[in-house]
């Protein structure tokens, strides 16, 4: 296994897709066009599990369940990125930040996360966004929380 090593967090990449939102098969969206989210100094990927409670007396006391559901959240944080004479905004932020005002089936963005060896996580996500803010002589902060809708899909490198 030559070659295997770790990496950086910071090479990983996180990008929306600029086709709009569709239904929770995520595997419509692999040929998409995706544009990266600029200007992140954080990337945290957050599982949760529900369990079902199969504890019986005959449990002899142990405790025992099935997994009833899985879900995750990505938070992504940074600065705000922003041309400060024109306006201009990094364009991944900026349509994170419009899925974050839209309600209903609409407000579901794709996105992919890919690793610095191409292995990439595709799925569907509702969008939650902290806008700019921050002390006297902070950096203007930014975050997003995605929450995932439905089932990933994982796409090996080379695939």
């Amino acid at each position: 296994m030559a070659g295997i090593t770790k990496f950086l967090a910071r090479d990983l990449t996180a990008e929306i897709s600029t086709q709009g939102s569709g239904d929770s098969d995520v595997s419509d969206a692999l040929d998409d066009q995706y544009i990266e989210i600029l200007g992140l100094n954080s990337l945290t990927h957050a599982p949760s599990t529900s369990r079902a409670d199969t504890t019986e007396f005959d449990s002899n006391g142990r405790d025992e369940h099935l997994i009833a559901s899985r879900g995750e959240t990505w938070t992504l944080a940074g600065f705000t990125l922003e041309d400060v004479d024109t306006g201009e905004r990094d364009p991944g932020q900026e349509l994170c930040e419009a899925y974050g005002r839209i309600v209903g089936p609409a407000g579901m963005a794709y996105f992919r996360i890919t690793s610095p060896g191409g292995n990439a996580i595709y799925f569907q996500a509702s969008v939650e966004v902290t806008l700019h803010g921050g002390g006297t002589n902070d950096a203007a902060a930014w975050q997003v929380v995605l929450t995932v809708n439905g089932e990933p899909t994982y796409v090996p490198a080379g695939s």
